[in-house]
């Protein structure tokens, strides 16, 4: 079955190449599998398009246009070259490719996964005693540490690694041991990111749209028509405020007549309370159908146009499926990741119960037990429609027994809507 996404989501591979040849083809194997879109230097179809570039120059605009980039330091430092056309990020200093490619990245504010091979780790503890004894004099240092280092591992590995673990923002950093420690890590890593980034964007959402509610509340329905139109909001929803201000109108042209009747003590007063009453539940049915819909982010409701999620703004929180706040569901699903995203709740509005948790640490989805009542749009959940269960001479005794009878909640029900 193929997995693959439509959208593409670009992670810079570095790393020196000589040494670590087998880890990158094979982490790019791994980071392509799960759906991304691995770049590697050394891979065929790099794209190098840039022919006033130095070769290995040619890999900072690439890692521009990438969201992440995975950084793998073993014990090899690489060549130290000049960077011309980057000068002010290097001036006229020799800088490896793999160290260059952090600062380009670290100073641009790139995400960065770094992974540094547990084994150098003794001998950075080396490096920082003897820095600290040759008063962070390199040269000194580098003359006394190198003659004690297995040939695998070079002063400017260490001085690298030094680097990147003090300079501030300090990025996530993991000693690994193999590739396998590599793929787990980075998998895990990016489920949290991603989970991390739906619940920030659901915070901002439901700050956008709590304001656009309260704007449109204070409008009349003229005004909220003139906005829907300026931000091309459906057909559907638009007519639907046409027919609503309709109704409205109506209603007080009836209920005129109505003050008129029991003045006067005409005889009439009933026809026009029954003709409030139709148009009242015109009005339910209109907001009814704008609720239900699935083709809008807007709807009706309480004489007012609302945009997002019913269900999710009722509750103080949003429901986020896609691209498109207040999409129907709430759960995002995405290619490479494992499990689904749960980024909004809908609470009970009996009991406060949730239906889905949205901080779970395992980030997983639990099954649906909640209900709508179609006459008042109360929200409940599978232990609430049971409560008050007498209905005449039937007795309800089972959870969801009332909602499969009669598909309105209890309340309702008693109150014989």
């Amino acid at each position: 079955m193929d997995t693959s996404s439509e959208y593409t989501f670009p992670i810079f591979i570095s790393s020196t190449d000589y040494n670590l040849k087998d880890l990158r083809a094979e982490l790019a194997r791994f980071l392509t599998e799960l759906g991304y879109k691995p770049f590697l230097s050394s891979a065929e179809g790099f794209p190098d398009n840039s022919p006033n570039l130095e070769p290995w120059e040619s890999c900072i605009p690439v890692l521009d246009k990438c969201f992440v980039m995975v950084l793998v330091i073993d014990g090899r430092y690489g060549a130290g070259l000049k960077w011309p056309n980057y000068s002010e990020y290097f001036s006229d200093k020799r800088i490896a490719p793999t160290h260059g490619e952090y600062i380009y990245a670290h100073r641009n504010k790139k995400r960065m996964l770094v992974f540094i091979r547990k084994a150098l780790m003794p001998h950075y503890q080396s490096y920082r005693t003897v820095m600290e004894r040759c008063s962070n004099n390199k040269e000194e240092a580098e003359k006394l540490l190198t003659p004690t280092l297995p040939d695998y591992v070079t002063f400017q590995t260490l001085d690298f690694i030094n680097e990147v673990k003090t300079t501030k923002p300090i990025p996530w950093i993991n000693e690994f041991e193999d590739i396998t420690s590599v793929k787990r890590e980075i998998q895990k890593k990016m489920l949290n990111e991603l989970a991390e980034l739906f619940l920030v964007k659901n915070k901002h959402f439901e700050t956008v749209i709590e304001s656009f509610n309260k704007v449109m509340d204070s409008l009349s329905l003229d005004k909220q028509k003139e906005v829907l139109q300026k931000i091309n909001a459906t057909k559907e929803i638009t007519e639907a405020v046409g027919k609503l201000e309709e109704y409205k109108s109506q209603i007080e042209e009836v209920n005129t007549k109505l003050e008129e009747a029991r003045a006067t003590g005409n005889e009439d007063k009933e026809k026009y309370e029954k003709q409030i009453k139709v148009l009242r539940n015109k009005v339910a049915e209109l907001e009814k159908e704008t609720l239900s819909s699935s083709s809008s982010q807007f709807f009706i409701k309480d004489g007012h146009v609302k945009i997002g999620n019913p269900n999710y703004i009722d509750n103080g929180s949003l429901g986020i499926s896609g691209s498109v706040f207040g999409a129907k569901g709430g759960v995002y699903n995405t290619s490479g990741l494992t499990g689904n995203f749960i980024v909004g709740s809908k609470k009970c509005d009996n009991c406060g119960k949730l239906e889905h948790d949205p901080l779970s640490s395992s980030i997983s989805f639990f099954g649906s037990q909640f209900k709508t009542c179609p006459s008042c749009n109360r929200y409940l959940c599978n232990d609430c429609w049971p409560r008050n269960n007498s209905l005449g001479t039937i007795t309800i005794s089972t959870p969801g027994a009332l909602a499969k009878m009669t598909d309105k909640c209890p309340k309702c029900v008693r109150e014989g809507k």
